[in-house]
């Protein structure tokens, strides 16, 4: 789903660390269809601009190929997305037939009942095709399939060659996947970078990115399916401790994404590895155009795992179930995903496309690398993770606190207390245990 990837970034910081908007709490109201396209001759999808293939949308508002008479026409919604979705089911006004979710689709379980059953229209005919982990992702755990697979976040480390090569580390993908093999191992490369290269880069841009991704690698997060707090348990503290260690050994330039300093760091050579997602790709390309050649891609230390992507999903408004799942099929099948991955850079959540052609340009911002040769790999090996609903209010404090360490020097430990204190009392007031 990558937006322009900058804004990107701070979509998903909201999605992940902003306080999670109170459930819907919808039930007992009335239900009185509102569909934004009641009465016309076409099914309407609300999403937001670069999340769907501009070009199959076109298709679809001309009529769905190989569905007689269908048509779906897509209103791009500007401003907070999820905010507006909410807001229309609440009021039963003006509610689209399809709406895409974001990564955080876990938010809308409580309320699944305001979308339809994906697998009452028959989804598990076509679930193979998937990737599993993504597949899963977009079930409520009473077992409703309300998201639909859209892209993918698979993850991975770049690094600059260069600075590897000057330093005397190893340079080439597989060897740097060996040497970074485990966070420990990839902070003592940082250490060796930052003594050795010139300039004296650092390691990352901000320790919350190893907070995030080290935390990623758990099935575990911050709430479990029983809807008790488990953030003060040994995966979330382990993923604390490297981040704190990566403060603690000056191997953070605290650069905060999109502003002149980062996007400084990033041409200059200050910041030689960043460990994201596959939709980082383009937005690294219009930061830093002149380090073309340079930049590498190799495994994330410890493993893979996945940051972002998207869904589509049908409300309980929809006039025509079936004729949105035949939509739906069309439009995220292999076929336009991989067109999509082509228009939109949208990572295909079907793995049967990572082998096409298509997919296997080499790229030389990357040295002639074919990126799906990372990604395609770290996409089909991804954890399936549980996110509850309450994942947001849960690593608000939590990013907070270590924006605190790392920007105002604060205690790690007294940081961590605080953190998991304000986790603690604000899910209690949403009825977490």
């Amino acid at each position: 789903m990558p937006l322009p990837p900058l804004s990107r970034r701070r979509l998903l910081g909201a999605s992940l660390g902003g306080a999670g908007a109170a459930m819907l709490g919808l039930s007992g109201c009335g239900s009185t269809s509102g569909s934004v396209s009641a009465g016309t001759d076409h099914l309407g999808l609300w999403y937001w601009n670069g999340s769907l293939s501009d070009k199959l949308l076109a298709t679809a508002a001309r009529g769905v190929p190989g569905v007689p008479g269908l048509k779906v026409k897509g209103s791009p919604i500007a401003g907070d997305y999820r905010s507006k979705i909410r807001t229309s089911l609440a009021a039963r006004a003006y509610v689209p037939d399809l709406a895409a979710a974001n990564s955080d689709v876990s938010t809308f379980f409580p309320d699944e009942q305001e979308f339809l059953d994906l697998k009452d229209l028959g989804a598990d005919a076509v679930e193979g095709e998937y990737l599993p982990w993504k597949w899963k992702s977009g079930i409520s755990p009473s077992g409703r399939m309300i998201g639909f697979p859209l892209d993918a976040g698979p993850t991975a480390l770049y690094y600059r060659r260069d600075l590897f090569q000057k330093a005397g580390l190893p340079s080439e993908p597989a060897e740097v996947a060996d040497a970074t093999a485990t966070w420990e191992k990839y902070l003592e490369v940082g250490k060796r970078l930052k003594a050795r290269a010139p300039g004296h880069p650092f390691l990352v841009s901000q320790i919350s990115y190893v907070f995030r991704m080290a935390l990623y690698q758990s099935a575990k997060q911050f709430v479990d399916a029983d809807n008790r707090f488990i953030g003060d348990q040994a995966h979330v503290k382990r993923a604390w401790d490297l981040a704190v260690e990566t403060y603690r050994q000056g191997l953070s330039a605290r650069t905060i994404d999109s502003t002149p300093d980062y996007n400084a760091a990033v041409s200059d050579g200050r910041i030689a590895t960043m460990i994201t997602a596959v939709w980082y790709v383009g937005g690294l390309k219009m930061t830093a155009p002149k380090t073309s050649g340079r930049w590498r891609l190799t495994a994330l230390p410890d493993g893979p795992t996945n940051y972002g992507g998207s869904y589509l999903t049908v409300t309980r408004y929809c006039r025509d179930p079936q004729g949105a799942f035949a939509f739906l099929k069309w439009m995220l099948g292999p076929e336009n995903q991989l067109k999509a991955y082509q228009e939109m850079a949208l990572f295909p959540t079907t793995p049967a496309v990572y082998t096409r052609p298509e997919m296997r340009r080499p790229d030389p911002f990357f040295g002639g690398q074919i990126p799906v040769d990372v990604f395609g790999p770290a996409a089909e090996k991804a954890p399936v993770l549980y996110f509850s609903p309450y994942e947001n209010t849960a690593n608000t404090p939590v990013f907070q606190e270590l924006t605190n360490v790392e920007t105002l020097g604060k205690n790690p430990d007294k940081a961590w207390r605080d953190a998991m204190n304000a986790a603690e009392s604000a899910l209690s007031q949403q009825g977490v245990s």
